[in-house]
């Protein structure tokens, strides 16, 4: 049966995704004793096993729990479902579906703070078809069967950046706020999970993760919506949308071959997730890096680069000599002893 972990942070969010399956049994990790949720979901006919796990809050947290259910259970998809609070053109119970996260808070504190931001991305395939999910018709009626007396607005879908730190984000006035005014204009909401669980997907990247966020406030007034159950609508949110794209992926056990330029996006972009210059693997593997647009994310610098190399282009790359020196990097990495 086909395995699909969803890991949530908060119990109101773990609640929620409990929610949609009636029958599940508590699993006791055999070592550490942490505590999964298991029950099985019927989707387009087919039984889909679905694992439920808690990491609480943080993205230490959040890295250490998803390493340790994906070693525990080895599903071929992993999500992270919950809350955030939205930062620009969201309101409270859209959903954020996050294509890639910018961790905030490393950097150098000298008289100046100076940043030095890491970076994330969901797996390619499943953020694009989440974008497309988000567009169809099934999204739609889903969607507006959703509500809530307190928040009567139309759920929308965003896909874009989310940013994520250690600190919980309580004014727009705050220090913080004003530092992602400046660094990170374009996110679309904040939380404290989301860099974690990446980072622990990314030696696994024939493991297709993917970050959703229901809105669960606008940063100021906290409190005041949380009273009206704002957190427990953008729970819901997110899991009516989460299970939904799982409906609309029609997940089965039945092998569909990929070619290998395909299985290289998933890899690359999560081994390398700054690009073609990270550990200088585009110029190693015999690329040439004046041939390449890379004023792009890491994850565009890959779409193009592995279509140049498809295409006979790129320099002397080849994708056997890009396999080579990603195994030098990746020497234990199980996903490159499979190409």
């Amino acid at each position: 049966m086909t395995t699909i972990v969803i890991q949530t942070a908060i119990p109101k969010e773990q609640k929620a995704v409990l929610d949609k399956l009636p029958n599940y049994e508590r699993f006791e990790h055999p070592i550490t004793g942490t505590e999964y949720m298991i029950g099985e979901y019927i989707s387009n006919e087919n039984k889909l096993r679905i694992v439920v796990g808690r990491t609480n809050q943080t993205n230490i947290n959040s890295g250490i729990e998803t390493e340790r259910i994906i070693q525990q259970f080895n599903p071929s998809h992993i999500f992270f479902v919950g809350i955030a609070g939205g930062r620009k053109d969201v309101k409270i119970g859209d959903v954020v579906i996050g294509s890639d996260v910018l961790g905030f808070e490393r950097g150098k504190d000298s008289v100046d703070f100076l940043p030095r931001p890491q970076f994330a991305f969901s797996s390619y395939e499943l953020d694009v078809k989440a974008i497309n999910f988000s567009n169809s018709d099934e999204w739609l009626t889903l969607a507006n069967s959703i509500s809530n007396p307190n928040f009567k607005n139309d759920v929308s879908v965003f896909s874009g950046t989310i940013a994520s730190g250690e600190k919980v984000i309580a004014d727009s006035t705050s220090s913080v706020s004003k530092f992602l005014n400046i660094n990170g204009s374009h996110v679309l909401a904040v939380e404290m999970e989301g860099l974690g669980f990446l980072e622990a997907c990314r030696p696994y990247p024939l493991i297709k993760s993917l970050l959703i966020r229901g809105i669960s406030d606008l940063i100021d007034g906290k409190s005041e919506v949380e009273e009206k159950g704002s957190h427990e609508y953008a729970s819901k949110t997110a899991t009516e949308f989460i299970f939904g794209f799982i409906d609309y992926l029609n997940i089965t056990e039945t092998f569909i071959p990929i070619s290998l330029k395909e299985k290289l996006l998933e890899i690359t972009t999560k081994l390398y997730p700054e690009g073609l210059k990270d550990q200088e693997i585009w110029i190693r593997s015999g690329g040439d890096l004046a041939l390449i647009q890379l004023n792009t994310s890491g994850k565009s610098q890959w779409v193009n680069a592995l279509r140049k190399i498809e295409n006979g282009g790129g320099g002397n790359i080849t994708f056997d000599s890009l396999i080579i020196e990603m195994k030098v990097d990746f020497p234990n990495n199980q996903s490159l002893k499979f190409l």
